[in-house]
């Protein structure tokens, strides 16, 4: 849990730069083409750090479902 905070303050830190990014792309007459780079490359980084964050969840969704059924099987063969 503490990885999946720690992946969404990256991202989080992530838009911040692409939101500085926008307005120098915005305010030069014309933008340099490093920064359309760093952009694309800050892009592809919020990507895969979601595609990580995206993963983690899952599992753990499955483990907890995995966890339920376990329970729910042990209280039907109490019940019988």
């Amino acid at each position: 849990v503490e990885e999946i905070r720690n992946n969404i303050a990256k991202i989080a830190q992530n838009v911040e730069e692409v939101k500085k990014q926008h307005s120098i792309i915005l305010s030069a007459p014309n933008p340099e083409g490093r920064t359309k780079e760093e952009l694309e490359e800050l892009n592809e980084e919020i990507k895969k750090i979601a595609n990580k964050i995206r993963a983690r969840l899952k599992a753990i969704e499955q483990s907890f479902d995995q966890g339920e059924n376990a329970n729910r099987t042990s209280v039907d063969l109490r019940i019988r």
